[in-house]
């Protein structure tokens, strides 16, 4: 990493992590990042976020200022509408490889599945890293690695690792065990 210019090698990489603060400043200038806003391009990628209808409704659109430590003016979006516009500003970057580091913490189990599922056909032409503790979440997934204990304990496909019947599936019949119960969730542990 050291033989690389740090500006060019941050360019590479779009980011979502569960742990985020936006940038004091507009919604379109926390997406796009404190580059030219491109407006179209914004919209589309707000749209593929899945808050472009929130924004809209904004006092301001997408010249609302975010948060009230600055703005008197400023709104505090939703946790949930908060992940899906650092979402957009991840897609707006495009980077080549995208990391989501649990970004989808705040939504529940079946707004979280949609997005991801979402994220995944938007992201095809990139490398795509999901770390994340809902093991539903890595159904389309080409490989997944279950990290333990310091190492990659298993190795393989969502399906694959479920017919190992190895510490995947077990997590996962746990977590599943969750959603069988809620008629709201009853899709989502059917699916499986």
């Amino acid at each position: 990493i050291r033989q690389y210019n740090r500006r060019d090698y941050y360019k590479l990489f779009s980011a979502v992590f569960q742990q985020f603060a936006p940038l004091p400043g507009t919604v379109a200038e926390n997406v796009a990042q404190g580059e030219d806003v491109d407006l179209a391009r914004m919209w589309d990628c707000l749209d593929k976020a899945g808050v472009a209808e929130a924004v809209r409704e904004l006092p301001q659109g997408e010249n609302t200022h975010l948060g009230r430590q600055l703005y008197l003016d400023g709104v505090e979006l939703s946790g949930g509408q908060m992940q899906k516009l650092m979402l957009a500003r991840a897609l707006y970057k495009n980077g080549p490889i995208v990391v989501l580091d649990e970004p989808t913490a705040a939504l529940d189990p079946i707004a979280e599945s949609q997005l991801y599922q979402k994220y995944h056909e938007l992201t095809q032409n990139s490398t795509s890293v999901y770390i994340s503790h809902r093991l539903a979440s890595t159904r389309f997934c080409d490989r997944v690695l279950l990290v333990e204990d310091g190492g990659i304990a298993e190795e393989g496909t969502h399906d694959s690792l479920l017919e190992r019947g190895g510490r995947y599936a077990y997590l996962f019949d746990i977590q599943r065990k969750y959603y069988a119960g809620s008629a709201d969730l009853k899709g989502v542990a059917d699916h499986e």
